[in-house]
């Protein structure tokens, strides 16, 4: 009889036409077992039907999928040997040849069947086959994501073997990354970026082999039950340029970040070229460009450094700096940035560029990594009609070098560049899916505001309203990612630090004002008071803390558009909070040492008779301390600055948090109750204010550190002067005693703090993670 050939994962399954072959989960009977527990013990059935091949849904739980499409239950669809067809994580080939051999089950190898194919022989004959970016590998990707010498194929001892060779983005065998020496069957497929290899295939470029984007029932609802988007499926085709349109609210950036993973969507699944975009998310994320509403660049850096810097933070670590000064020479040309600036627009500074000049800047960035999609979140709002046109004809023109652009806009205006538009109505219903000129008449009316008019009205909506054709798709989003350490953590601790010096030496007027701030308040300190004492050592304590709160609290909250985008992208968190750690540090050691210099020379020249010994002590380890005390501070304004979403709000908090540092210390008023001393606990004042007073007690001589009150009348230890306690506490006994009575213990305690604070930024920031 004549037979059929259907292939499971590679792997030939033959069957007799007329015969009906059952597919379901493995140890359930079926004909076709697929150890998959996505996959229903009796899930679909196959028929071969004289030449023609039907698929049945047996109304399983996850569905049947034919080119990310999923199948009505009930329904034979006839499929042909251009289809892929998905039942779990399996994926289904018709053959075209039929087969003459006879019944068999799903082989574990391709020993007997079919023909060798040209690609094996290759690997065969030569033994190796090396694949990476350079024109001197056998398999050459010209990609930036794809290492110079990326992987290697080989054949030894009757066997084909996979290797990566230590490549920045990683090889991947059946969606796992490999980590030594693997063995490569011939259902194996090698995925190098968005490169696909099989032993029977060859290598093939994966956008060419589907669509940019399916998305299959994909829903989003919120924490609090609000449904931001309704289930919907669509298909976004190769090298188009989309447009995401419809009324305020009615979820068009929810739809692009469920699209590209910076918001998932909580039901269905979207796949990125045929990958699934949770499961591949690390391999995807690398070749997709986002920008969002806010620049993700900073105004202080020029614009060759803005797009130097993300070069030497996305490509590969081997990218040499030629290669890089290629690219950006090719993004700004793309972009039509060559042409802004007769005198180059590399060297001007990226806050003295116009809104439209900066929005493309942002999106060179994201081309640097030749991204296979962009998604642009309402570029145009700010920019006028005259920019508009030049904007969208350099941006359309980026998917002739097949990049599919995805583009948020309320602007009818912007259809006139687009190939094709996604509508949304109010409650994010999907009422329109087709070309950019068909828009209006589908919907009956004669201009694109009557359609944003009906579709701000639910009632309308519903009656237009397209049913979703992949219902009932188990929601996927609890799945766990494990976010791929970035290439060389060093080399970017290395790189972001060099980059943030360099914003804070580009913004002069704030660096001057930093710098300024210890020559005022030392100056103060020292016109304040005539004679050194413990309010001194306590006002070092509090400056020293300003200094770090006030450096630090407006770094994170002011560059979160970057920091998102960076973290999505490959940011390490660690890394980024060091990054900022060190330059703030350095700027607070300068301020700690002008602080300290002019404390030190004022007390120390100018000076009571009969008590000329009693001065700041010492100098060098005041200095160390009081930089200390600001370099912790700088934790206290990172934390600020990560927990907060606005400049506004982290400004409002700072006073809230450096009272305490004053009140709590035990100076301004005694420590007198269980509670204060508490709370006093959890104060740098506290902590480094007796940190000073006891460096004072054992730099001094004779026990003469401060002098309190009249000269003549009373001089004694710092630590006998400062006395936290009140009397009362002190009968009644302390939490802690005798415990914290040493300088040494003094600053254990300032690294607990420390520690604290730093897992509260750590916190803070992953919590702003989206996938």
């Amino acid at each position: 009889m004549k037979k059929q050939v259907i292939r499971i994962d590679g792997e030939p399954f033959v069957f007799e036409i007329g015969e009906k072959i059952t597919i379901g989960r493995i140890g359930y009977g079926a004909n076709i077992e697929i150890n998959d527990q996505k996959v229903s013990r009796q899930h679909g059935i196959i028929e071969a039907v004289e030449e023609k091949v039907f698929i049945l849904d047996l109304e399983s739980s996850n569905g049947i999928f034919i080119n990310g499409e999923r199948v009505p239950s009930g329904k034979p669809i006839q499929i042909s040997e251009k289809d892929i067809i998905k039942i779990g994580s399996s994926e289904l080939r018709l053959q075209s040849k039929k087969a003459s051999s006879e019944k068999g089950t799903i082989s574990k190898s391709f020993s007997g069947h079919g023909e060798i194919s040209k690609f094996k022989e290759t690997i065969k004959q030569k033994k190796e086959l090396q694949i990476g970016r350079l024109p001197n590998n056998d398999i050459v990707f010209n990609d930036p994501t794809v290492s110079r010498a990326h992987a290697r194929i080989s054949y030894e001892n009757n066997i084909f073997w996979i290797e990566d060779l230590g490549s920045v983005n990683h090889t991947y065998v059946n969606g796992n990354k490999i980590k030594t020496k693997t063995k490569l069957r011939d259902s194996d497929v090698v995925t190098i970026s968005f490169y696909a290899i099989g032993l029977r295939e060859g290598a093939k470029d994966l956008r060419e082999e589907s669509n940019a984007i399916n998305a299959v029932a994909i829903q989003k609802i919120y924490p609090n039950h609000k449904i931001g988007l309704q289930s919907l499926s669509l298909e976004i085709p190769h090298s188009s340029f989309v447009a995401l349109m419809g009324p305020s609210g009615c979820g068009k950036s929810t739809l692009l970040k469920c699209l590209n993973g910076d918001n998932p969507a909580t039901a269905g699944e979207v796949f990125i070229h045929g990958l699934s975009l949770r499961e591949n998310f690390n391999l995807i994320k690398k070749k997709i460009g986002y920008v969002p509403q806010d620049d993700i660049i900073h105004k202080e850096l020029t614009v060759y450094k803005t797009l130097f810097y993300a070069a030497k933070l996305r490509l590969p670590d081997d990218t040499s700096n030629e290669e890089i000064d290629n690219r950006i020479n090719k993004v700004i040309a793309d972009l039509n940035l060559d042409q802004d600036k007769e005198k180059g627009i590399k060297s001007i500074k990226v806050g003295n560029l116009s809104g439209g000049q900066r929005k493309r800047i942002s999106i060179a960035v994201e081309l640097l990594t030749e991204p296979t999609i962009l998604f642009l979140d309402e570029p145009t709002s700010p920019l006028d009609p005259e920019t508009i046109e030049s904007f969208l004809t350099s941006i359309k023109k980026l998917t002739s070098n097949r990049t599919t652009i995805i583009m948020v806009t309320h602007k009818p205006e912007d259809l006139n560049y687009v190939d094709q538009v996604i509508f949304l109505g109010v409650q994010g219903h999907l009422v329109y899916k087709g070309l950019a000129n068909g828009l209006v008449s589908s919907f009956e009316v004669d201009t694109i505001v009557e359609v944003y008019s009906e579709m701000s009205h639910i009632d309308k909506v519903k009656n237009k309203y397209i049913k979703p054709n992949a219902l009932g798709y188990q929601n996927r989003a609890d799945a766990e990612i494990k976010r791929e350490k970035p290439d060389s953590l060093w080399l970017q601790l290395f790189w972001l630090i060099s980059r943030y010096l360099n914003i804070k030496l580009n913004d002069r007027e704030n660096l001057f004002l930093l710098l300024a701030q210890p020559l005022i308040i030392g100056g103060l300190v020292c016109l304040v008071f005539n004679q050194f004492r413990v309010g001194v050592l306590f006002l070092m304590t509090i400056s020293a803390i300003w200094f770090g709160v006030s450096n630090s609290a407006k770094e994170i909250v002011g560059e979160l558009s970057v920091y998102r985008r960076e973290r999505m992208f490959n940011l390490n968190i660690n890394i980024y909070i060091l990054s900022k750690w060190a330059v703030l540090s350095l700027i607070a050691f300068v301020q700690s040492l002008l602080f300290v210099t002019i404390v030190y020379l004022n007390f120390k020249y100018n000076t009571y008779t009969g008590f000329d010994e009693v001065y700041l002590r010492s100098f060098w380890g005041s200095t160390a301390l009081m930089f200390f005390l600001s370099f912790s501070g700088s934790l206290i304004g990172l934390w600020l600055s990560s927990s907060l979403n606005t400049t506004e709000k982290v400004m409002t908090v700072v006073p809230i948090i450096l009272m305490p540092q004053i009140m709590l210390a035990g100076v301004m008023t005694k420590i007198n109750t269980t509670l204060v001393e508490v709370l006093s606990f959890f104060t740098l004042g506290r902590w480094g204010t007796e940190g000073f007073s006891r460096l004072q007690d054992e730099a001094s001589p004779d026990s003469k550190g401060v002098i309190f009150g009249q000269v003549q009348e009373f001089s004694a230890s710092a630590m006998d002067v400062l006395n936290l306690y009140d009397k009362n506490l002190t009968n009644e006994g302390t939490l802690i005693g005798g415990v914290f009575n040493g300088f040494d213990q003094n600053i254990i305690a300032i690294l607990i703090l420390n520690s604290l604070f730093y897992m509260l930024i750590y916190y803070a920031l992953k919590k702003k993670d989206s996938i």
